[in-house]
């Protein structure tokens, strides 16, 4: 009886839906999903994806953990349709990086200029107020944030020296299967802290469960079988650049006080204050988008927010199994050359070398396992250095794209740098013939 991961890279055109499954044997051990949204240009299909997706699994089937990878909506706009109270799946775990107000309220900017017709999306609107109520509404168990875990982080959590103890004295933890087993547990050393004082799940509040963690914790699925190991999804999110938060700030308020009385301008350091009462984000986000734009527009091009990457794969423990690789790439079937994880990079900007070496540095030790990469922000170039191919060495690599205007997606130099490494690049447009479906297998 062995250990099988199989996964989907939907082709929701530009955008992200990534789903798949561990299965041990014949039974099903966690189910997952990592991001699920597409521009509004793709809504057609991204709804024909979803709605395929939830036919092939069943309408309010349990999903164990959904991965939000950041802000903008092309990443997570299809999940109103995923998490259907009545037609989509029963989400008990969301795992997102955590984002403060400048982060939303930058992205919620961009697509105001890029896709504005994605305000009209209401759960959107409410995820940039608020994440932790919307993402409540759709009833999960609880809600995992993860923050960066600094230049002293020990990195994805490993077996070297022994286990690493997760963080104690906390009922975070996934569901337990028909036998009692817990479907993933939290691994790795750091910090826990909740937000809203409430950690254990047979708490009495309503609402769930909402704690923050150091992306040095990953979740692991052990297996029931023992000699198969454990299956890794380690997160780890690379923050939003301080200097541009603060840039966008100062036009911010510039554009609130405009043709504002001397009385009723709002101080510089009262911004954040003003910023922190949902009533005044609200009309801000309702009201007064023009005023975001033009924030917006005083950014550097080379932008940066916060987002999170996510390892799927074994737990290195030092123990040699069989282990096999298969996808369908598109049109393409191909074998891999070693090594059976997958490692998506969601709107990281890993083209600045310090970011990339703490993103090498976070996952060394997992790196040798990763078959498949997901090239930064759907392949451009202002995202993306060859040092990611030279570094991980996978067998393919996966851009998320489709033609928008003038935009490189994916960039001339990101497809010869994968060419030139002999690698395979499959682009996922919003044709279902260029889905890629993969299975590996342990044991």
């Amino acid at each position: 009886m062995g250990l099988t991961n199989t996964r989907i890279q939907h082709a929701v055109g530009q955008g992200f839906f990534h789903a798949a499954e561990l299965h041990e044997g014949s039974t099903l051990r966690l189910r997952y999903v990592y991001d699920c949204g597409a521009m509004t240009k793709y809504q057609a299909a991204r709804s024909n994806r979803i709605k395929g997706y939830l036919k092939s699994i069943g309408a309010r089937s349990k999903l164990d953990l959904l991965f939000i990878s950041h802000v903008h909506a092309d990443h997570l706009n299809g999940l109103t349709q995923l998490l259907d109270i009545k037609k989509g799946v029963a989400v008990d775990t969301i795992v997102l990086p955590f984002f403060n107000v400048a982060d939303r309220l930058i992205a919620y900017a961009r697509d105001a200029i890029e896709d504005p017709a994605t305000l009209l999306d209401d759960f959107y609107r409410e995820f940039v107020i608020d994440p932790t109520t919307a993402l409540s509404g759709f009833r999960p168990r609880q809600i995992l944030f993860m923050a960066p875990g600094g230049p002293d982080s020990p990195g994805a959590p490993d077996l070297d020296g022994g286990r690493p103890e997760g963080p104690e004295g906390h009922d975070i933890q996934g569901l337990r299967d028909e036998k009692g087993q817990v479907t993933w547990k939290p691994l790795g050393r750091g910090w826990v802290n909740s937000p809203n004082g409430r950690l254990r799940a047979e708490s009495a509040l309503p609402g769930p469960i909402v704690v923050t963690l150091p992306d040095s914790v990953g979740l692991v699925s052990p297996s029931i079988d023992p000699n198969l190991g454990l299956w890794l999804l380690s997160p780890f999110v690379d923050p939003a650049v301080d200097a541009q938060q603060a840039v966008f700030f100062r036009a911010l308020l510039k554009a609130l006080n405009h043709g504002v009385s001397a009385k009723a301008k709002i101080k510089a350091a009262a911004l954040k204050p003003w910023l922190a009462v949902p009533a005044n984000l609200r009309d801000l986000v309702t009201n007064r988008v023009g005023d975001l734009t033009q924030a917006y527009s005083a950014l550097s091009k080379n932008l940066n927010i916060t987002s999170m990457c996510l390892y799927s794969g074994p737990l290195p423990d030092g123990v040699v199994r069989p282990e096999g690789h298969y996808g369908t790439f598109g049109t393409w079937n191909a074998q891999g050359k070693g090594g059976i994880a997958w490692l998506g990079t969601g709107d990281a900007a890993l083209k600045e070398k310090a970011r990339r070496k703490r993103f090498l540095a976070h996952y060394r030790k997992l790196l040798d396992e990763v078959v498949t990469l997901t090239v930064p922000h759907h392949g451009s170039e202002g995202n993306f250095d060859v040092e990611l191919l030279t570094k991980i060495d996978p067998s393919f690599c996966i851009v998320a794209a489709d033609a928008i205007g003038t935009w490189r997606h994916p960039g001339t130099a990101v497809v010869q740098a994968v060419a030139s490494h002999g690698l395979f690049l499959s682009v996922v447009t919003s044709d279902p013939k260029s889905c890629v479906r993969e299975e590996v297998v342990i044991g």
